[in-house]
């Protein structure tokens, strides 16, 4: 009996993981969506990055809206997996870790993937209207909008790494220390190694991505994981 209900636990936290990497993965389309593209290194500075979007279809920066909207919830619901991995071990960190996942529920999708895109629209068409104030305008739409939105999100990324690292690193965890190199942070970081290949339609793609990425490689290293873990 305790070994039927050991197998359904881990049954179900294989499905939220299995459902928040298909989640990471459309977020991920959105980001492919929106980096596709070469950036004009003639012009200078922050308009150089931003020159990408200048060309982008409105239905690109549409769907690209849907997938992080879409995506954000099933790869929150693949963190609840990492959650469930990490509370025998660690209610504490375990609460802490869930307090991060839920918000990146309320402010990741409808906050920050479709600000971020809503930002990119706005600077595409004040450009057209009035390309002199183009950029300034753009700066101070991020910076009242994009800014805090970002700022909680980041928090809330933090509190989830320092909670997943210190059940880690904890006397009680089953996993070696190696097993933190499945983080979001590690993940991200090497993917963002793609951007030394240069300005190309790819690499720029991909490192809109990194994010998306890195949780991508965190929630599959748990996958793998999970059969390790003592539930």
């Amino acid at each position: 009996m305790e070994r039927m209900k050991h197998d359904a636990a881990r049954d179900r936290l294989a499905l939220l993981l299995k459902i928040g990497i298909a989640g990471a993965l459309v977020i991920l389309a959105g980001d492919l969506l929106m980096g596709w593209g070469v950036k004009d290194m003639q012009l200078p500075g922050l308009e150089a990055q931003l020159s990408p979007y200048l060309t982008l279809s409105e239905r690109r920066m549409f769907w690209a809206a849907v997938c992080g909207f879409a995506g954000v919830p099933l790869a929150v619901a693949g963190h609840f997996g990492i959650y469930g991995m990490m509370k025998p071990y660690s209610r504490k960190y375990a609460r802490l870790y869930a307090a991060g996942n839920l918000g990146f529920l309320a402010f990741g999708g409808a906050g920050v993937h479709v600000s971020s895109v809503e930002a990119a629209f706005f600077y595409q068409h004040m450009t057209a209207a009035a390309p002199e104030t183009a950029l300034a305008a753009t700066v101070k739409f991020a910076a009242y909008f994009l800014l805090p939105l970002y700022g909680i999100m980041i928090a809330c990324w933090v509190l989830m790494v320092y909670a997943h690292l210190r059940v880690v690193f904890s006397a009680d965890s089953p996993y070696s220390r190696k097993y933190a190199l499945w983080s979001m942070p590690v993940g991200t970081l090497l993917f963002s190694l793609v951007g030394l290949l240069g300005n190309y339609e790819p690499v720029n793609a991909i490192m809109v991505g990194t994010f998306s990425l890195g949780n991508i490689w965190a929630l599959a290293g748990h996958l793998y994981l999970l059969k390790k873990a003592e539930l």
